[in-house]
């Protein structure tokens, strides 16, 4: 009769729930919207030779999932240790000018600048200036981990090496097995060729929609080929803020300059320089800038290209994209015309 059974609760039904349900728990007892740069613990590494904190993940207080920030300070004159690692990474310069040797190639950078540090690829840092050096790290190391392939090597003052060739076999036949390895190695030398560097000074920032001047800094769309990793600059003006919308998490916020707050699930979060505004969840939100007088700027991060992709494709036909109301009516419109 129905309701009468008995259950084992060692079955895999209860085994699973009670691990999902747990996790979820105890992420949102955990989980933060908001990462303090004073909160940043610059630790001076004699094997990196070079000063190194979180800004979130890691050992920091906010958790992450899929991306963190961290922080690394290399004084003049100074050059890191060469190392790899399996995520990837890309540093955006808040300071100070050098150049990144990656794989044997030279890319040389300074405030504003980005530079994309591909997963396996050797490399390491050298401050050519008379001041510190400070780069903001972001990484989806999280992720890597969350998939058991978490890999971390340093071989101190060798000089990064090119990247080693995929060691494939002469292609007899054209079974799938064939067509598969054909399609590995035409990923991998996409990535080998792949665009670095974005110099700031050839960065355009033009008026979005959503109220805010913004420009794509690393993008698959400018020649990049990340994990997925996307970076994106906005200016809000003065008094101003960016219009409200909502996406699935994780979306990281850095405070290049200003003062201002994120609404995020209705809540407000005060910002300012060095901070970072965390949305961890399909939570509308909303950002302000504070100030009368100045404008702010915000660095956007997130992985949309594969994991929100990914979510997409999973949770379709459910939008994972809005735009407040009114707003994104009239978009879709405006997109229609554009693509006719």
């Amino acid at each position: 009769m129905k309701g009468t059974e008995v259950f084992d609760p060692r079955s895999h039904y209860f085994v699973q729930r009670r691990r999902r349900f747990g996790f979820l728990e105890d992420w949102r007892r955990r989980r933060r919207a908001i990462a303090r740069g004073d909160d940043v613990r610059l630790e001076r590494s004699p094997a990196r030779r070079a000063a190194f904190g979180f800004l979130a993940g890691g050992d920091s207080k906010v958790p992450m999932r899929v991306i963190d920030a961290r922080i690394l300070e290399v004084a003049p004159g100074e050059t890191t240790s060469t190392h790899r690692h399996a995520y990837d990474a890309v540093c955006f310069v808040l300071g100070g000018q050098g150049q990144t040797e990656i794989a044997g190639e030279r890319y040389a950078w300074s405030r504003y600048d980005t530079v994309h540090t591909p997963a396996l690829s050797w490399h390491r840092h050298r401050n050519t200036g008379a001041e510190p050096a400070r780069l903001l790290a972001i990484t989806d190391a999280p992720l890597v981990s969350a998939f058991g392939l978490a890999r971390l090597e340093d071989i101190g003052d060798e000089p990064p090496a090119p990247d080693e060739p995929l060691r494939l076999p002469v292609a007899r036949s054209g079974t799938a097995y064939e067509r598969e390895l054909a399609a590995a190695a035409a990923s991998w030398q996409e990535r080998q060729q792949a665009r670095r560097h974005t110099a700031f000074a050839d960065v355009t920032l033009r008026a979005s929609p959503k109220g805010s001047r913004s420009a794509l800094l690393v993008d698959r769309t400018l020649g990049y080929r990340t994990t997925g990793i996307s970076l994106a600059m906005f200016e809000i003006r003065p008094g101003g803020a960016q219009s409200k919308h909502r996406h699935p998490g994780e979306a990281l916020l850095y405070i290049v300059d200003g003062e201002g707050y994120s609404v995020i699930d209705d809540v407000k979060h005060e910002w300012r320089t060095g901070d970072a505004a965390i949305v961890h969840q399909y939570v509308w939100h909303q950002h302000f800038n504070a100030s009368a007088e100045r404008p702010a700027t915000v660095i956007r991060m997130h992985m949309w290209e594969s994991v929100i992709e990914m979510m997409q494709a999973a949770m379709d036909p459910v939008p994972l994209y809005e735009d407040e109301p009114g707003l994104e009516e009239r978009m879709r419109e405006v997109v229609g015309a554009l693509e006719d």
